[in-house]
């Protein structure tokens, strides 16, 4: 995902620079809600028809997700969401109006733009058919630091946190961002040597991809227990590319980004966040998320052709996951981070390995270590995965306890809205 910040109303801050008074500023964001309203949510209530359109949108046709008759039957009653459908779900509930709060962080890094660098999220309920969702989002931290994406950067923590209808802490979700001025990705960008040429793929390339895509399998209903799972086995490779356009259009399908929304509301987005939408080349408004799929306007920000969305390939790193975990286990936690742009033309390997089983907890947990690696054998992102199996000796696995905080910063306001309205 990629983003920009509005612009500011006054001159105090520069425009699509990092300065220190920027990062500064922006630190004023830490504990602020960013409320999610039904301008920019995408479901917020998990729907048969959104949990299906939104696993579909990554090639994910688990049973559990996408058929009513195959979800009654297991340990959970129904359909269930796939983990990332959280993302764009959710309403923010009504938070009351403090006076400290007006201008917090406003202006901060305007114009600066934002990679998506990875994620940390714990699970502590599965999202079920019919649950309306809630949400709170915010920023934890943010830091100066050196980045790969563009010289010097900043990186931010942004924290979302779900619940249900009934108030049940379903996850705490920490998107990690780098800020970095486009301007000075496009320089660096010009400096490097020119990247190799877009590789032409064979049929015997393609019909190797096709092979791997039709041997794919879901465990579904088979448990896999904990007791069967040994150190080092590696899990069958994937593949998913190489990657066109469509692609892109099939995960905004069933992820949604209110950002690119047209005509009238294109017009009302721009008087909201006007920093996110240039010209583009033929004079027309358009906004920042043109990465995704315009190739000159994606070198500009030092990619070398449009690339994907980070959370897409979260979503292909934990399809790897549920798919081998089958119905009756629980993903825990998941800690990805994106290294590299994935590029239109570019043709994913996905490879998984157990690497531990800790039995220091509660319940054993399975961690997964999951690599994405192009066609140039650039590795461009990897993940830890946590799994509970059921056990033979145990029974099934339960999700582990809430926090008692849920995840929330001290000082932040109680909802009047919602699970909390008394």
């Amino acid at each position: 995902m990629t983003t920009m910040e509005t612009r500011p109303a006054e001159d105090e801050l520069a425009f699509g620079r990092l300065s220190a008074a920027g990062i500064e500023k922006f630190r004023e964001k830490i504990g602020l809600d960013w409320p999610y309203d039904r301008w920019t949510t995408w479901n917020e209530q998990a729907t048969r028809d959104g949990i299906r359109h939104y696993a579909h949108g990554f090639g994910d046709d688990n049973p559990l997700w996408t058929d009513p008759e195959h979800g009654a039957r297991s340990r959970w009653g129904s359909v269930i969401a796939p983990p990332g459908f959280l993302e764009g779900a959710g309403l923010t509930p009504e938070l009351p109006r403090r006076g400290e709060d007006k201008g917090r962080g406003k202006g901060a890094l305007a114009g600066v733009h934002m990679f998506w660098a990875g994620d940390a999220i714990r699970f502590f309920r599965q999202v079920r058919e019919s649950d309306r969702l809630w949400v709170r989002r915010f920023y934890v931290s943010i830091d100066e630091r050196e980045s790969r994406f563009g010289g010097q950067s900043a990186y931010s923590v942004r924290r979302r946190v779900y619940w249900n209808n009934d108030g049940e802490l379903i996850a705490i979700w920490d998107a990690n961002f780098v800020h970095t001025e486009r301007d000075t990705a496009a320089k660096r960008n010009k400096t490097q040597t020119e990247p190799p040429a877009q590789h032409l793929y064979t049929e015997d390339e393609l019909a190797e991809v096709d092979a791997h895509y039709a041997a794919e399998i879901t465990r579904g209903a088979d448990p896999r227990y904990v007791e069967d799972v040994e150190v080092g086995v590696e899990l069958t490779p994937r593949y998913r590319g190489p990657m066109v356009i469509g692609d892109i259009i099939a995960w905004l399908q069933g992820n949604g980004r209110h950002e690119i929304y047209p005509y009238k509301l294109n017009h009302r987005n721009r008087q909201r966040m006007g920093g996110f939408y240039q010209r583009n080349a033929d004079g027309a408004w358009d906004s920042a998320m043109r990465v995704h799929w315009d190739d000159e306007f994606a070198r500009s920000v030092g990619a070398r052709r449009a690339y994907d969305y980070g959370m897409l390939r979260n979503a292909w790193m934990t399809h790897l996951v549920t798919d081998w975990m089958g119905d009756d286990a629980i993903l825990v936690n998941c800690d990805d981070r994106i290294t590299g742009f994935n590029t239109l033309g570019d043709l994913t390997r996905i490879t998984g390995s157990i690497a531990e089983v800790d039995i220091a907890g509660e319940w054993p947990e399975v961690i997964v270590r999951v690599e994405c690696h192009n066609q140039l054998d650039e590795r461009t992102a990897h993940g830890s995965f946590r799994v509970r199996l059921p056990s033979r000796a145990r029974g099934l696995p339960e999700f582990p306890t809430a926090p008692a905080d849920h995840g929330l910063l001290a000082g932040m306001p109680t909802p009047m809205s919602g699970p909390w309205a008394s």
